[in-house]
């Protein structure tokens, strides 16, 4: 009988080590996101935190896409794309006229001229 409730002790205590191990490895996973509802006056939207992890980040400089089509947006038609260092040169046809607008090489494609 001395034996048996030995046994019984040590299957207990491998137990409780592993509950506790795996305890402890729950805390290290990433947590997931969950929608957080903000109330404003009589409507509420969802709200959404979104953390940037493994490579995914959003774009930090204006790209060629983002220009051709913010041109596209302001009535530029056959949009051409130029890269430079600095700034983004799209130039095309508007009303029947060859014309060209230049972007910075920021976030959001701002207009410089």
């Amino acid at each position: 009988m001395a034996s048996l409730s030995l046994k019984l002790l040590a299957v207990g205590a491998a137990i409780s080590i592993g509950a506790i191990l795996g305890a402890n490895t729950s805390f290290a996973a990433p947590a997931l996101a969950s929608p957080i509802v903000v109330r404003h006056g009589t409507t509420s939207a969802p709200l959404v935190d979104v953390q940037y992890r493994y490579g995914h980040r959003p774009y930090r400089a204006c790209t060629p896409g983002q220009a051709a089509s913010k041109a596209s947006r302001m009535g530029i038609r056959n949009p051409r794309v130029v890269v430079n260092r600095n700034v983004v040169r799209v130039s095309g046809w508007r009303r029947g006229l060859r014309t060209a607008v230049v972007f910075a090489r920021a976030p959001g494609c701002p207009i410089i001229r």
